[in-house]
């Protein structure tokens, strides 16, 4: 007869066996759950992708459409002065986003804006009528149609002031906002200068909102409309470098030396002449300066479309540190 093995033995056998089996189904457990695991993973990546093709089409897609020739040097970087021209209905008004004074100002036009066309053509005239009568630049324009202003009304319901459309709460009205875009909306902005916008709002404290409504016997007297308007629309890092800067037209468009002058000097420059050049058939202009690595420089290209900059010659142009001749292609 075989001997039976010890009991210990059978004992110690039969828990190894219970030790290789929890093993391998530890190891099937954990195999499943990786196997799970990268398939969820891929799911999310897949929903995630679908998720920002759908946002960027949602934000992107409202402007695409949008007037694209609109007559500026470039995108908005979000650290210079911006204006915007706000065209609704019978009124118009400019958006003043000043950076250099961490500010943002409505200024209400007492011009009707009922015959302004939606076309570029209405559009870009409605803008440079809107640059001669303040004397600013304006960078770009926003059209809203009536219904889209019925359907801001519902979204900010309590809005009484300029203000309470910039409070913490109205960051959740977003969506509802962007969606009116879509429908009601037309504008010369770009995505990134949208972005820039709405970043720059979202930032601006409410003590630095300001409204300015303007009468037309304001209109009237310039000087008085400028010293007005100055505390809001200076750009303070041009004022601050102080550079005497002469303005010399070569397009031979009667005035455009002066209309640049005051521009330039409601932006807070310094202008200690504004005459004809020696040609007046000028196409395009440029700049007369030791060195472009100013600010003021980079802003007067920037504003009148002049790329160009040549070293000063002697006599008029040497008294002064920029010098800003004026083509054809210039004329604002």
């Amino acid at each position: 007869m075989a001997r039976s093995m010890p009991k210990r033995y059978r004992s110690s056998r039969a828990r190894s066996h219970s030790s290789w089996r929890s093993l391998r189904l530890e190891y099937k457990l954990k195999k499943i759950f990786r196997r799970v695991s990268l398939a969820l993973i891929v799911v999310f990546a897949v929903f995630l992708t679908l998720g920002a093709i759908y946002i960027w089409n949602f934000f992107a897609e409202p402007f695409a459409s949008a007037s694209s020739t609109f007559q500026k040097a470039g995108s908005w970087d979000g650290e210079t002065t911006f204006n915007l021209l706000w065209l609704q209905a019978q009124d118009s008004s400019v958006l003043a986003f000043n950076p250099t004074q961490n500010s943002f100002t409505v200024v209400n036009l007492p011009v009707e804006s009922k015959s302004v066309s939606d076309s570029e053509d209405g559009l870009q005239a409605a803008a440079l009528e809107a640059s001669r009568l303040l004397g600013t630049p304006i960078d770009g324009y926003v059209l809203v149609g009536e219904q889209g202003l019925e359907d801001l009304r519902q979204i900010f319901p309590m809005a009484r002031e300029i203000k309470d459309y910039f409070s913490l709460s109205s960051v959740l009205r977003l969506p509802g906002v962007w969606q009116v875009a879509r429908e009601h909306f037309q504008t010369s902005l770009d995505f990134a200068e949208i972005f820039r916008v709405l970043w720059y709002l979202a930032q601006v404290r409410s003590d630095k909102i300001d409204l300015v409504n303007l009468s037309p016997e304001l209109l009237e007297d310039t000087a008085l409309l400028d010293r007005k308007l100055a505390p809001f629309l200076r750009d303070e890092k041009l004022f601050l470098e102080h550079l005497r800067v002469q303005v010399l037209n070569g397009s031979g468009k009667p005035g455009l030396a002066f209309q640049a002058a005051r521009l330039i000097k409601n932006l807070g420059g310094e202008v200690i002449r504004a005459d004809n050049f020696e040609r007046q058939d000028l196409i395009r202009g440029y700049l007369l300066l030791d060195s472009s690595g100013s600010y003021t420089a980079r802003r007067l290209s920037q504003i009148f479309g002049v790329f160009d900059s040549r070293p000063p010659r002697t006599g008029s142009e040497s008294r002064a540190d920029i010098t800003l001749v004026l083509g054809i292609e210039n004329a604002r």
